[in-house]
């Protein structure tokens, strides 16, 4: 009898062993599926925001270059009508077009949900590596251009092109999309021209002038070539995140 009992006894214990063994496993599998929709709902979230940085970045893209298109085309022009006239002064509005000479553009960012990726170490929350190796690789890749403008920025238009042409012209806000309420810019224009064509005569600071929108053509054209290569990246990357999204 007792050991009929202790046979019983037994199978009761291994039942309830077995019992709580597959309500453990149930627990763990329910909490690991919460787990795996929480993350995916997470990644979503940040494929969403990955998706309208970029966005965000390539409308400032397409705004840089097409600020770019008007300063080279009025560098381009500068330069080529002084090499019919020979004379700065004798280009029409002269004045108005070595006002766009005192612009320059830098590097438009847009990495917000990148950086929160990042920071709180959650990138590997994009399941597919293929596109967590893009992502991160065009983030690098858009760093290292921002350097590359921001270098040409520094030390070429502001330690070279920016200091000759402030010096040449009268500046214009009204011309830089700057309205003035108090000032009659024509009046002052009137007021300073006599020294403007002075100085515009000057055979060596015409010649320094021609040099310094020489250079600032060659500047624009070379970081207007590193945002097309951006903008074609963040382009490839958006289609890459707009396609996962659809999945």
């Amino acid at each position: 009898m007792k050991k009929n009992k202790s046979g019983k006894y037994l199978k009761y214990a291994v039942g309830e062993i077995v019992l709580v063994v597959i309500g453990i496993l149930i627990a763990l599998q329910i909490n690991t599926w919460n787990n795996n929709r929480i993350n995916k709902d997470k990644e979503q979230e940040y494929l969403v925001g990955l998706k309208n940085d970029l966005e965000s970045q390539i409308t400032s893209f397409n705004g840089r270059l097409q600020i770019f298109d008007v300063m080279v085309d009025k560098a381009e022009t500068i330069i080529f009508e002084f090499s019919i006239t020979g004379k700065l002064t004798q280009i029409d509005s002269i004045n108005e077009r070595l006002n766009f000479m005192i612009y320059t553009l830098d590097y438009p960012e847009a990495k917000t949900t990148f950086n929160e990726l990042i920071t709180t170490g959650q990138i590997n929350l994009i399941q597919d590596k293929l596109i967590r190796s893009k992502i991160i690789a065009f983030y690098q890749f858009s760093e290292e251009t921002k350097s590359q403008v921001s270098n040409n920025v520094e030390k070429v238009y502001y330690a070279q092109i920016f200091p000759i042409i402030n010096a040449s012209v009268m500046i214009n806000p009204e011309g830089l999309g700057f309205p003035l309420e108090k000032i009659d810019y024509e009046l002052l224009k009137s007021r300073l021209y006599s020294s403007f064509e002075i100085n515009l005569n000057d055979p060596i600071k015409e010649f320094e002038i021609i040099n310094a929108v020489s250079l600032h053509l060659i500047e624009m054209k070379t970081n207007k070539g590193f945002i097309i290569t951006a903008k074609n990246a963040a382009e490839a990357l958006l289609k890459e995140i707009k396609a996962e999204l659809n999945n």
